[in-house]
């Protein structure tokens, strides 16, 4: 196959990836993002490195806090919650490997939380992504979190000093 063709192919099944993250994210679907990193692991800005399913699942879980439809925070139950977020995943650079089999994925993302009838952006930064292409498609090898602009995260996380370690807890 035309190196061309298997790259356009390979961008359509990347960006299937990415998407669905956000949308797993923002919908209150944690099991979703655990599958999407079954086969691969997060890097969190602080260091801390999480792996498979039930890792990435367990993070995530616990440290969103959810909201019920009335904005009260509430247990994650997949589809009775969700974070309240948009997360707008844009800028994507690929760098593939000259058998089409790995990339480089990079991007950008904004992340949106509406609470209180106030759409306020509270976080915005990088994903790093290495995807490889195995007989079952296109997967999430690792991603990288870069955090880089800092808002009021402290009705997003439970604990925001771990998407940002120098974040002064005392002003969350």
């Amino acid at each position: 196959m035309d190196r061309t063709v298997q790259i356009t192919q390979a961008r359509f099944a990347i960006e299937d990836v990415l998407f669905r993250y956000a949308e797993a994210i923002d919908t209150g679907n944690i099991e979703t993002v655990g599958t999407l990193f079954a086969q691969g692991g997060v890097v969190m800005p602080n260091g801390d490195k999480v792996e498979g399913y039930q890792a990435v699942f367990e993070l995530y879980r616990d440290i969103i806090i959810f909201y019920d439809d009335a904005e009260r925070p509430t247990p994650y139950v997949r589809g009775a919650c969700s974070p309240r977020t948009r997360h707008v995943v844009s800028n994507v650079i690929y760098e593939f490997d000259n058998e089409v089999t790995s990339a480089e994925v990079r991007s950008y993302f904004s992340v949106y939380q509406t609470l209180g009838q106030q759409n306020t952006i509270i976080a915005g930064g990088r994903y790093v992504d290495r995807f490889d292409k195995d007989i079952g498609g296109w997967h999430i090898s690792e991603r990288r979190i870069y955090n880089e602009n800092f808002g009021d995260m402290s009705g997003h996380l439970h604990n925001p000093e771990q998407v940002n370690p120098n974040a002064d807890q005392s002003a969350q």
